[in-house]
């Protein structure tokens, strides 16, 4: 039996460009254009932009969606009411990720973005909870998914579409016709820096596409897009989270509100009264050396990403440790190749803007 992997709309695109192409989360994507150093630069000085299709982007409507949502987002929906994107995560009932999400509020409806690898998961998950009184509608079919990222983000878009987003406020979300084309807008991002991501319409993610690069934008892949979120200390699904994870082990507990009804809290209220097992932090090796995910941390636990960050020349990584080890300047060892390389602890993000 073979497993299916899809391709977003500009997989035509891309193979002209002469990207290079990866199978990720069961998709086609390009990993690279020039190189991940080039375009990870751009993104850092000026903007680039990423065909991020892979991601599940799911509409839900219905007199009962609110309260749906509420039910399955340990943080407060309420605050995605004024057109606002808000970061939560959704739980089992013993408190584990089941992914990481955002959701915002727009024309009464709740738009919410899911990692790709885990959407068919959370489509079941959804409908074993209860969709009484709630519309689902995946986008996947129709849309495609677009990010431009960088200090330089929005005077280039407005210099490619004519659209001026300068005064809008980080993390909004809004929908505005771009090239004829109705899309939504969202002020959000995954690489630490300023921008936007577009929903867009199949039809008119070539032309948007092509309109933002022939202004200047890099067209950047996955690698870049991994290193940036890894400078900036954002968590990766399936490495930083997963079902064996909660909230209460990782850089996020702020995410929980139990002042709010959500499945998982009743496990997290029992588990936050315990010590800890394992605490997620930041770590840079002291030889120059690149810890992968999953060496282990021979004090206990292991690395969950890792690479040589291009902004600052230097090994670092996400790595989950016992919380006696978790202190900003703590000594750890991480092996590499059955070798034991020190590593200390630091502050997160690793970039500092």
């Amino acid at each position: 039996m073979t497993n299916t992997i899809n391709r977003t709309f500009l997989y035509e695109t891309h193979k002209t460009m002469g990207a290079k192409m990866v199978a990720f989360a069961g998709y086609e994507m390009p990993v690279w254009y020039s190189s991940l150093k080039e375009e990870h630069t751009a993104v850092r000085e000026k903007a680039g932009i990423f065909d991020i299709s892979h991601m599940g982007v799911l509409l839900f409507s219905g007199p009962n969606a609110q309260a749906f949502l509420q039910k399955v987002s340990c943080n407060d929906i309420e605050k995605s009411l004024n057109g606002k994107m808000v970061y939560s995560m959704l739980l089992n009932e013993s408190g584990g990720v089941l992914d990481d999400i955002m959701v915002g509020h727009i024309g009464g409806q709740f738009l919410m973005v899911v990692n790709s690898s885990n959407k068919t998961k959370l489509l079941a998950w959804f409908d074993s909870v209860g969709l009484e009184g709630v519309t689902i509608r995946d986008l996947v079919e129709d849309y495609g998914f677009l990010a431009i990222q960088g200090p330089t983000a929005l005077a280039q878009f407005k210099l490619a579409t004519g659209k001026d987003y300068s005064d809008t406020k980080r993390f909004s979300v809004f929908q505005d016709t771009i090239q004829g084309a109705e899309c939504w807008v969202l002020r959000t991002g995954y690489t630490g820096e300023d921008g936007l991501e577009v929903v867009v319409s199949k039809d008119n993610m070539a032309p948007l596409w092509t309109t933002c690069v022939e202004s200047g934008v890099q067209p950047s892949g996955l690698g870049a897009r991994d290193s940036l979120r890894l400078e900036a200390g954002l968590p990766l699904y399936g490495q930083e989270l997963s079902e064996t994870i909660t909230p209460l082990m990782t850089r996020y507990k702020w995410v929980l509100k139990f002042d709010t009804d959500f499945i998982g809290k009743e496990a997290l209220l029992e588990a936050k009264e315990k010590p800890q097992v394992w605490a997620t932090v930041g770590i840079e090796m002291k030889d120059r050396v690149i810890p992968r995910s999953h060496y282990p941390v021979i004090e206990g636990g292991e690395v969950t990403s890792g690479t040589l960050s291009p902004s600052l020349n230097k090994p670092i990584a996400m790595a989950m440790v016992k919380p006696e080890y978790a202190a900003i300047g703590s000594i750890i060892h991480v092996e590499i190749r059955g070798k034991s390389h020190e590593a200390i602890v630091t502050e997160v993000p690793f970039l500092k803007s």
